[in-house]
């Protein structure tokens, strides 16, 4: 009977991607776990299973983050990083078309601790100029590296609603216990006073990135190897929750005046209600209104296999085929590995042994289950 369930739920997805392969717009996040040992080594697991999309993360701490090293990188810059061996070895696996970067530039977190890029002090001319070069080399490096392939890269960020509010936007919103040690500690923690200021430095960030990524595209033009080939996609992580009860939020406050190419939404505000679909439908529908484009990305989804026991793979399998039949253009699967015993979202477990889900994202990336 689950079987069939499942087969079913691959056919609608597979349907509902006519224009398209699930391989190619649905895609799985290496970031970290406890089985990572480097980046290429989970570029490569999502390669074996069929999948043509991954998405990772790059900053100055992606030693730590993939378990190679523990020190926080010095001198970083994201043009170089791209060229870090395994990295090279990451991006240019020929079975991936589509790359989504979670990048942190060096100019504004080179030490892995302080957000600058928050603080609006921040952005001096001298330091502007800075972040938007190294947006732009970032770009011309990836248009001449990979101008004979088809690969796309997409450069994102981490749930900046989060990022704002101490980690967690959803309980600042709702608790107020939660918001008085976030507002009573800010000063200290970023380096502004308020949740306002901090919202004026991630305008400025958005801005400069986007320029940055303009720039690069026209160097590459005058090089010859223009063509689209880098998007930006700024992520936030609430629709309802801070915007609803008088927060300033991301998608309200930020994505209406931020230059974008897609807008990326880590969805877990959705899917963790009682109808994860149908709440995901409306929500992505809230999106479009407020951004005014159908250029959403999921940008996180998935389940636990602690929390919902026999039942991860069906849940994430009714999300994905409501989010396809919506019509987004790509949704990113949390995560390739586990990180601990509670954090059990991934494709593979503590000791890399695939779980239920790898083989699920496995059937669903063979070509037969393409119209």
């Amino acid at each position: 009977m689950r079987r069939s369930i499942y087969l079913a739920l691959l056919s609608a997805i597979a349907s509902a991607l006519a224009a398209g392969s699930g391989a190619d717009q649905i895609g799985i996040y290496h970031w970290g776990g406890q089985y990572a040992q480097s980046v290429s080594q989970g570029v490569d697991a999502v390669a074996s299973l069929g999948g043509r999309f991954v998405r990772i993360s790059l900053s100055a701490r992606f030693y730590q983050d993939y378990n190679m090293g523990p020190d926080c990188l010095s001198n970083f810059t994201l043009a170089g990083a791209a060229q870090d061996p395994d990295v090279v070895n990451a991006l240019a696996n020929p079975a991936i078309d589509v790359i989504m970067i979670t990048a942190y530039d060096g100019t504004s977190y080179g030490d892995c601790q302080h957000m600058r890029f928050l603080d609006p002090s921040f952005y001096t001319p001298q330091n502007t100029a800075a972040l938007r070069r190294e947006y732009s080399d970032l770009t011309v490096y990836l248009y001449r590296k990979y101008r004979l392939t088809r690969k796309q890269f997409i450069i994102s960020d981490w749930e900046e609603d989060n990022a704002i509010y101490c980690g967690n936007a959803y309980q600042f919103a709702l608790v107020d216990q939660v918001r008085s040690a976030c507002l009573a500690q800010y000063q200290s923690q970023y380096g502004v006073a308020s949740p306002a200021q901090a919202f004026e430095g991630l305008k400025l960030w958005q801005q400069a990135r986007a320029l940055g990524i303009r720039d690069g595209r026209a160097r590459a033009r005058a090089k010859g190897i223009g063509g689209m080939r880098v998007y930006l996609a700024p992520e936030f992580n609430m629709v309802r929750a801070l915007h609803d009860n008088g927060f300033e939020s991301v998608l309200y406050d930020v994505l209406p005046s931020a230059p974008f190419d897609y807008v990326s939404y880590s969805a877990w505000e959705s899917i963790n209600t009682a109808d994860p679909s149908a709440t995901l439908l409306a929500d992505l529908g809230t999106i479009q209104s407020v951004v005014g484009s159908q250029q959403i990305i999921i940008g996180e989804t998935g389940f636990s296999r602690t929390q919902w026991p026999g039942e991860d793979v069906g849940r994430s399998s009714e999300v994905i085929s409501a989010a396809a039949a919506w019509g987004v253009p790509y949704l990113v699967q949390w995560n390739l590995y586990d990180t601990d015993a509670q954090d059990s979202f991934g494709l593979y477990n503590l000791a890399g042994q695939p779980t239920a889900l790898a083989a699920w994202f496995q059937s669903l990336f063979q070509p037969s289950w393409i119209p």
